[in-house]
């Protein structure tokens, strides 16, 4: 009964969390942005104070992520096309561990605008970031007018559309009108999943759970390549038991995005569920280095000692999963909301 409960909690948690295509900064609109000042990859110091007057793109990203990669892309394009009316663009890592790598990787794809460490996590947290990557787009003003959560096939139209608007290009009707034209340039069939997909989240908070799975798989029917359906219908097997349907979920979620945290995360708990205690370790350690809200992953690591018979490793884990809720003012908030 126990381990339902916090699996329960851990759809709420992770997916409202982590899958909210909605928001991407727990900031609204026409708010100031606040304020840093970090190092850069090249280690001058930049603030944002630095770029008054100008209209700033901030993309915060994750190394290892391919959609990540594509919204820096992106960011160089558009760049390279407003920068002469005052847009600029910086990109925010929080994981400094492959400075080589990431160098490497952003000479390759030809990206040159300014790059900042957050290795403290503060533009993280003061940002309220909730999915990797999540861009914020800053009026002259210093104030935020539009964000946007992960990469879409709309993406940089997108951004391109509302940075006109900012510059005083377009007004707020033809703004209006590129995006709906977007949406159905984006596909019925990506609209119906992101629909169906959304539909489950709030099914999930209702404790619908039975109505949550069938709009799981309506997605995953819609269109089979997005990772997010696959994750949540994974974690929703896991609440009956059904480790095998869960771990091919998993399985599936992972070959088209390698690098979700969530994804291991739920694969750890299937393998745990299998009685795959020493795979399931494995897999989970390596979800922990990657989640930037671990605190499940902690758990489940602590569930997997404990079955393994390693009370001091398994109390230490629990340990960190309290440590974590303690220390995260968005996490608590989203426990808050799931209970």
């Amino acid at each position: 009964m126990k381990d339902k409960k916090c699996l329960a909690l851990m759809i709420c948690f992770m997916l409202n969390l982590i899958f909210n295509f909605a928001q991407a900064v727990d900031i609204s609109i026409g708010k100031p942005a606040p304020a840093f000042s970090l190092p850069s990859t090249n280690g001058k110091k930049v603030s944002l104070n630095q770029y008054k007057d100008s209209v700033v793109i901030l993309i915060y990203w994750r190394s290892n992520q391919r959609r990540s990669l594509m919204a820096l892309k992106d960011g160089q394009d558009i760049l390279d096309q407003f920068e002469d009316k005052g847009v600029q663009v910086i990109g925010l890592m929080a994981d400094t561990s492959h400075s080589d790598t990431v160098r490497d990787s952003l000479k390759k794809n030809n990206i040159d605008f300014t790059m900042l460490l957050d290795s403290e996590r503060q533009v993280f947290g003061d940002y309220g970031i909730y999915v990797y990557p999540s861009t914020v787009l800053i009026d002259k003003q210093g104030k935020v007018a539009y964000t946007l959560a992960g990469h879409a096939l709309t993406y940089k139209k997108t951004l391109e559309g509302h940075i006109q608007y900012i510059l005083g290009e377009i007004d707020e009707k033809t703004l209006h009108q590129g995006v709906s034209r977007l949406n159905e340039i984006s596909g019925k069939s990506l609209v119906k999943a992101h629909s169906e997909y959304n539909l489950a989240l709030r099914f999930i908070e209702s404790h619908l759970l039975n109505l949550a799975k069938d709009a799981a798989k309506r997605a995953i029917k819609a269109k089979a390549d997005i990772a997010e359906p696959h994750i949540l219908l994974g974690f929703l097997y896991l609440e009956d038991n059904e480790a095998d349907m869960a771990y091919n979920e998993f399985e599936v979620s992972l070959k088209l995005d390698p690098y979700s945290h969530d994804a291991k995360t739920g694969l750890g708990a299937s393998l745990i569920t299998k009685g795959m205690i020493s795979r399931a370790i494995e897999v989970l350690g390596g979800a922990v280095s990657e989640n930037p809200y671990p605190e499940m992953t902690f758990y489940e690591l602590g569930r997997a000692y404990e079955l393994q018979g390693d009370i001091s490793k398994s109390i230490e884990m629990y340990k960190k999963a309290i440590d974590k809720n303690l220390h995260n003012k968005a996490t608590l908030s989203y426990l808050s909301r799931c209970r």
